[in-house]
């Protein structure tokens, strides 16, 4: 432990004053100061008197004839008796001295075996093992405010917190406290802050974690089990820096995300949309006028750090002002791009090359002009995701709109009164004549009314074709050469494969 930490932490317990440190020194023992000193050693702190016969109580550190020294003003009164254990005031600082190196000492061998452990045990154990160092549960976001990583070893008693866990993403009045600090303090990889959150009970301590220089994200820890320790400033940092690496070693956290990637973040979290051209343009960038956003699901697993830089570097050889990043534990792209492009048979295929070269499905948002609809694009897509079950690797979801709008509704008691009468006819006389006619009409409805593609479609020939038809229409007296009653049909269809 360094000499002026130690003469730091006894002054919470005595008034220390006449600090005088010439060299820093590391203490690695106590010792009641003999009358006569024969061999200096820098590694001891010497308690008792220097010089003075009957003067205060002074704490003494040699090294290269040059004397560190600080007074104890409190306790002051010390006996004069030779007997050392007649000295009250200097055996209690000396254990006081003594239990706070040993504290140091020990959480020195905490940190080591933090450190060996973590060489090959998994980001959930060695956070764990962390929340056990510290007494306390953690929990490690990136720096964008998403949540990478939680301690399990205690639970998380705070709802709004398990909130933000299963969202996935940190609150604004927690972003915008985070955002003050790190304006107003040190941002070194060794600062230690608190960070206010007036919604929640407890208190949280942040630290920075860093690797090779580039700032990965923060580390929260709660008092949701003990109270925060006198060592918690040195020992959170410590413990961060170990669990960093590991998020780097496994590719959990990307240490190379640059701050124009961040812009997207700005679109998908910022309120004051009226700002978001000046934040552009300080980082050299123009405000997409048109744009999608993709939102990519690796299929096996893949790390996402590893993952989003293949995609960026396929999507900017075509879209150089392309925008990547993280979000909510999802891998989102933002692709500038004109109304042409998107419906290009080339982006089709671009896209197509990278899901197969990311093993990724890749799911498009339509096409918008307003950034501020970035939100919204992403949780259409998020959407999609969730609902879809084509097996292609691309996904639009404009082509996948009908579906969200029935998934809006309650089916089980609503959808069912929207399907046109016509089906459930055609369907009970497929059933009672061993016909086609369900079929038939699909068919030529997706063929959008054209004869011979309905019939090639269907293999057979255009007058078995006519036939049906006209059988169609004597069931059910549906004009099939009105547009509306089509589009109604092929509804109903749609609503009928959604419920079914």
């Amino acid at each position: 432990m360094k000499l002026s930490e130690l003469i730091s932490l006894l002054s919470h317990h005595f008034i220390i004053g006449h600090v005088k440190i010439d060299t820093e020194t590391d203490i690695n023992k106590i010792q009641i100061k003999p009358k006569q000193i024969s061999v200096t050693d820098p590694g001891i702190l010497y308690i008792g008197r220097n010089q003075v016969e009957g003067g205060p109580l002074e704490l003494l550190n040699y090294t290269n004839n040059i004397e560190n020294s600080a007074v104890v003003l409190c306790p002051c009164q010390v006996n004069q008796s030779d007997s050392v254990l007649a000295n009250e005031p200097l055996i209690q600082i000396f254990n006081q001295a003594n239990t706070i190196l040993e504290n140091d000492q020990n959480t020195s061998s905490v940190i080591a075996n933090l450190a060996m452990n973590a060489v090959t045990d998994d980001l959930q154990t060695s956070i764990n093992r962390a929340a056990e160092t510290v007494h306390n549960s953690l929990l490690i976001i990136d720096p964008n405010y998403q949540v990478l990583l939680h301690s399990t070893e205690f639970g998380f008693s705070d709802p709004l917190w398990s909130q933000i866990i299963n969202q996935g993403y940190c609150s604004y009045d927690f972003i915008a406290a985070v955002k003050h600090i790190i304006r107003t303090q040190s941002d070194s990889n060794l600062a230690v802050y608190d960070v206010p959150c007036p919604k929640s009970p407890y208190h949280r301590r942040v630290t920075n974690l860093y690797n090779k220089g580039k700032l990965l994200g923060f580390m929260l820890m709660f008092d949701d089990h003990t109270p925060f320790a006198d060592n918690t400033s040195k020992i959170l940092p410590q413990v961060g820096q170990i669990l960093a690496g590991e998020l780097v070693r496994n590719h959990v956290a990307a240490p190379t995300e640059s701050n124009r990637d961040r812009l997207l973040n700005t679109l998908l979290t910022e309120q004051q949309t009226q700002n978001f051209r000046n934040i552009f343009a300080a980082q050299h960038m123009e405000l997409p006028k048109t744009m999608v956003v993709l939102t990519c699901l690796p299929l096996n697993k893949q790390p996402l750090n590893g993952v989003q830089q293949q995609v960026k570097r396929h999507l900017s050889m075509q879209f150089p002002d392309t925008l990547s990043t993280t979000y909510q534990h999802h891998l989102l792209a933002l692709v500038p791009l004109t109304l042409t492009q998107y419906h290009s048979h080339q982006f089709q295929q671009l896209l197509e090359q990278i899901a197969q070269d990311t093993r990724c499905k890749i799911f498009v948002s339509t096409f918008y002009n307003n950034p501020s609809d970035t939100k919204a694009a992403f949780v259409v897509c998020k959407r999609t995701m969730k609902l879809s079950q084509s097996p292609e690797p691309v996904i639009f979801c404009e082509d996948q709109y009908f579906d969200l709008m029935l998934a809006r509704i309650n089916h089980d008691a609503i959808l069912p009164f929207f399907i046109d009468p016509t089906i459930q006819t055609l369907q009970n006389y497929d059933v009672e004549n061993e016909t086609e006619l369900l079929t038939t009409l699909l068919t030529y409805l997706q063929q959008d009314g054209n004869l011979s593609h309905t019939a090639d479609t269907l293999y057979i020939h255009r007058n078995t074709l006519h036939n049906r038809l006209e059988r169609i229409n004597e069931l059910t007296a549906i004009d099939l050469k009105d547009a509306n009653t089509r589009f109604k049909l092929l509804c109903s269809f749609k609503i009928k494969e959604y419920v079914h």
